[in-house]
C-alpha cells in the first residue's frame, strides 16, 4: 500500500524584528538554518543536521535589514506533497520593536508532528516573502538511534515469489496477463520504509504503488511486491523503481511483448456456487446450504472468460437469526489477477447460528452479484 507519507501535523510559527541601519538592504535572505529550537529574539540555537521522528523541527530565517511590510511564507513538503504551512505579516511586528541585533530580521517557524515522521531525506522547506522566492531548504528525519543501518542486498523481477519471498521464474520477459513480482532482500532497520512504484508506458501507475514500515530491526529479510495495472499489462517496455527511506535503491525494466486481450473486459458472471470443506481449509463438494457445525464456508463465482479480477472485494452478511439482526461479518479483498473464478471462504470457529445470510460480491465499490444462503 502507498505508504501514508502525510501524518498530521501542527506548524507553529514565531516572528520577531531587529533594530537595522536605514542603508541596510531589506527582506533578502541572508541565512536559513535548521535548528533544535530558536532564541527568545527567534535566532538559531543548536544547529541540527537532522531530525528525530518525534522531534520538533524549527527553522530560523534571518533577513538583511528591517522590512516594515510583506508575508513570510513557510511550506513543509514531504517530496511534493505539502503537509504544513504558514504566513506572517512582518507589519504586525514591526509595529512594536522590542529586539536590537545589529541589522538583521529573525523570523522561525516550527513543525510539530503529533505522530512519527517517515525517515528519509524526503523533506524540504519552501521559503516565499511576499513575491520574492527566498529558497527551498532541504532536511532529513533520521532513523531511531537504536535502528541498525538499512541497505538493499539483492533484487529480481519474477513471475512469482513463494512463502519466503524468493523469486519464481526469474526473468524481464513477460505477458499482459502476468502479475509481475519484484523480489529483493534486504537489511531493513527499525522505521525504514520500502516502496515499489509501476512505470507503465513512460507514466507511474499511482495505482500500483506499495510500500510497507519496519516495526524492528531485521538483516537479510526477504520481501516482494506485485503488480498487474488495470486491464492487464500493454505491449511494450515498462519499469518498476524500489526506493529505501524515499532513496532508489533499485530501477528495473522489463518487456511485455504480447498485451493483455481482456483489456477493458468487465466481470461477467456464469454461476454461483456453496461449496463444502474437504477438511483442510479447501473447497469441496457443491451444497444448497451450510449446517451449523460447519466452520469452514466456502463460495465461488465461474465467469464467462479469463478477465482481470481487480478492485474485487467480498463482504459475507447475516440478514437475520432468532438473536440478532443484520450485520456485516467480514469482508475481504481478492488479490488482483487475471483469473476464470472468484473464490471466498470463511472461517467461524464456533460455527454460524441458524439463519439467513448473503454474500456480496463487489467492485470498486458496485455489488454485481449477491449470494443469498442459509444456516440449518
Amino acid at each position: 500500500m502507498k505508504l501514508s507519507l502525510l501524518p498530521l501535523l501542527a506548524l507553529g510559527f514565531h516572528i520577531t524584528a531587529a533594530l537595522v541601519p536605514a542603508q541596510a538592504a531589506e527582506g533578502d535572505l541572508k541565512k536559513a538554518i535548521f535548528c533544535h529550537g530558536v532564541n527568545d529574539d527567534q535566532s538559531p540555537k543548536d544547529t541540527a543536521e537532522f531530525f528525530l521522528q518525534t522531534e520538533p523541527v524549527f527553522l530560523s530565517i534571518e533577513l538583511k535589514g528591517r522590512p516594515t511590510s510583506g508575508v513570510v511564507a513557510a511550506k513543509f513538503m514531504l517530496r511534493d506533497d505539502l503537509i504544513a504551512e504558514a504566513k506572517v505579516d512582518v507589519a504586525t511586528v514591526n509595529k512594536g520593536v522590542i529586539f536590537s541585533i545589529g541589522e538583521d530580521t529573525f523570523v522561525s517557524f516550527d513543525l510539530k508532528p503529533k505522530q512519527p515522521l517517515p525517515v528519509g531525506a524526503i523533506y524540504s522547506v519552501n521559503v516565499t516573502f511576499g513575491d520574492k522566492a527566498l529558497g527551498v531548504f532541504p532536511f532529513r528525519v533520521a532513523p531511531p538511534k537504536d535502528a541498525i543501518p538499512s541497505k538493499l542486498i539483492q533484487s529480481a523481477l519474477a513471475k512469482g515469489a513463494d512463502e519466503d519471498h524468493k523469486p519464481v521464474d526469474e526473468t524481464h520477459d513477460f505477458v499482459g496477463t502476468d502479475k509481475v513480482f519484484l523480489t529483493g532482500v534486504g537489511n531493513l532497520g527499525l522505521a525504514s520504509w520500502l516502496e515499489a512504484s509501476w512505470i507503465v508506458n513512460g507514466k507511474v501507475d499511482e495505482t500500483g504503488t506499495r510500500s510497507f514500515t519496519m516495526e524492528e530491526n531485521k538483516e537479510n529479510v526477504p520481501f516482494h511486491f506485485a503488480y498487474i495495472p488495470a486491464g492487464g499489462w500493454p505491449a511494450g517496455t515498462h519499469e518498476v523503481s524500489l526506493q529505501l527511506d524515499g532513496k532508489e535503491v533499485a530501477h528495473e525494466k522489463f518487456t511485455v511483448k504480447a498485451g493483455a486481450p481482456m483489456a477493458g473486459a468487465k466481470i461477467e458472471i456464469v454461476s454461483s456456487q456453496l461449496l463444502s470443506d474437504d477438511g483442510n481449509g479447501e473447497p469441496d463438494k457443491e451444497v444448497k446450504h451450510f449446517t451449523t457445525d460447519d466452520t469452514e464456508l466456502h463460495a465461488r463465482w465461474t465467469l464467462k472468460q479469463a478477465v482481470l479480477v481487480k478492485g474485487v472485494q467480498l463482504v459475507w452478511v447475516l440478514l437475520a437469526t432468532d438473536d440478532a439482526k443484520e450485520q456485516v461479518l467480514a469482508t475481504a479483498d481478492v488479490e488482483a489477477g487475471v483469473d476464470d473464478q472468484i473464490d471466498s471462504s470463511l472461517t467461524a470457529k464456533d460455527g454460524l447460528p441458524a439463519g439467513k445470510y448473503r454474500i456480496d460480491l463487489m467492485q470498486d465499490g458496485k455489488v454485481l452479484d449477491t449470494k443469498a444462503f442459509k444456516v440449518k
